[in-house]
């Protein structure tokens, strides 16, 4: 297998990069009730129906039908800042490009269905997109480079536009499960998982278009040693996919790959790409300091290391291009509080530390990530005796994100900085 540095590496480390402020490119947005505490202690409290994301045992404390609907808006308010020392296959950097990276601002919803089918068991559905972006750049961003004219060359380009110009990744996860009550203290949770993928990346050189689907399943347990102390844990697999869909090579892509010692000619081929989202481990705490008053606690963690690296495989290509990525597992740690006031109002209020999946040498023009600080406030309320609404809001404190990668041959050189706000609303209705 013949490895290239300079080809399609932006395609496919877009195919599973893209974030909304979450590790990696994971969507953390499914419960705007589990927002408001920081998502401490979301795998073992019975609020809603959106619980069984994190935890399907979370089920059997539920006695109703109930659907929950939340809705998510994210502001990503992003910048990069070009260094200008960088080195590319034809010299010293000339200046900085006058792109930039435009601000992120996707809508996230989910879906949630529970149905007790007996005293000690029931039914829950749960639709979401646990990955995804939607990623662009102006063009001519990032450190600025004289090649020579063309044939020979590019002329002036901008290294930022070889690794990503646009990125479109959408998920779907649907996930049947089932939470049983075996005693007064446990529980237990089990589902299966349904998940499609469909991906458009795109940078000056490349674009890879694909999609598959993929089979997981998940469990968990909740324990109550007392009346005042709850524990969870939940676990998710991995879903492995085989991609199947078309590179496509423009001109300076074709280019690129011949001054990488890989000619190939402009155009589409086809070509798959086997990918492993990580699993997930998930423990959460609720401990009761009062009639009113919870503190919660949780521990996230997903196993990014399983996204080591990422072969392109086509019969009409005469090697295989591969990224190497390198991203370290991940934790996220939270604390939070809920607080009952006598009308029946919910107060809600938490922080979290998320560690970032890449470093300086490995990170990814379609995925920014870095050490985040999370701090939210939230609110659940009953209009009616069979109606929920639950209000939040996070801010989202990014560590600035250095990144310093060469190779497409032209090294990207610079400092992303990065903050989001998020607001939700989530209706949860009981039958």
């Amino acid at each position: 297998m013949k490895k290239t540095g300079v080809l399609i590496v932006g395609s496919t480390i877009g195919l599973l990069s893209g974030q909304v402020m979450a590790s990696g490119f994971a969507v953390s947005y499914q419960s705007v009730s589990a927002m408001g505490t920081a998502y401490a202690g979301a795998g073992v409290l019975s609020e809603n129906a959106s619980n069984q994301w994190y935890n399907p045992a979370t089920l059997a404390g539920l006695r109703a039908t109930e659907i929950s609907i939340p809705l998510h808006q994210v502001w990503v308010d992003t910048a990069f800042k070009s260094d200008s020392d960088g080195m590319s296959l034809f010299g010293p950097q000339v200046g900085q490009g006058s792109g930039d990276f435009d601000d992120v601002e996707p809508f996230v919803g989910s879906a949630f269905l529970a149905v007790p089918i007996s005293e000690t068991m029931t039914f829950g559905l749960s639709i979401v997109s646990p990955f995804g972006t939607k990623i662009e750049y102006e063009s001519g961003w990032g450190n600025a480079y004289l090649t020579p004219p063309p044939p020979a060359g590019l002329g002036t380009v901008t290294a930022g536009d070889f690794y990503a110009t646009e990125s479109d990744l959408q998920t779907v996860n649907i996930n049947p499960s089932l939470g049983i009550q075996l005693t007064d203290n446990l529980n237990v949770g089990i589902g299966i998982n349904y998940q499609t993928l469909d991906a458009d990346i795109r940078n000056a050189a490349t674009r890879l278009e694909g999609d598959d689907d993929a089979i997981g399943w998940n469990l968990g347990l909740t324990y109550s040693p007392d009346d005042n102390n709850h524990f969870g844990v939940a676990y998710r697999s991995e879903m492995s996919y085989e991609v199947e869909g078309d590179i496509s090579f423009s001109d300076a892509g074709a280019l690129l790959s011949a001054l990488g010692g890989n000619p190939v000619a402009p155009g589409s081929y086809s070509g798959s790409a086997d990918i492993d989202l990580p699993a997930s481990l998930q423990l959460s705490y609720a401990g009761d300091l009062s009639d009113r008053t919870q503190l919660l606690l949780g521990v996230e963690w997903t196993e990014w290391s399983s996204l080591d690296a990422l072969v392109v495989e086509s019969p009409d290509l005469a090697f295989n291009p591969t990224e190497e990525f390198d991203w370290e597992n991940t934790a996220r740690y939270s604390l939070g509080l809920n607080h009952a006031l006598a009308s029946g109002t919910v107060l809600r209020f938490g922080v979290a530390k998320e560690d970032s999946t890449q470093g300086k040498d490995n990170r990814s023009a379609i995925s920014p990530d870095s050490d985040r600080i999370w701090v939210t406030l939230g609110a659940g309320f009953n209009p009616t005796d069979n109606m929920t609404i639950d209000v939040g809001y996070a801010h989202i404190f990014v560590d600035d994100a250095d990144i310093s990668r060469s190779d497409k041959g032209a090294q990207l050189k610079g400092t992303y900085e990065l903050d989001a706000d998020v607001i939700g609303a989530q209706m949860s209705y009981r039958f």
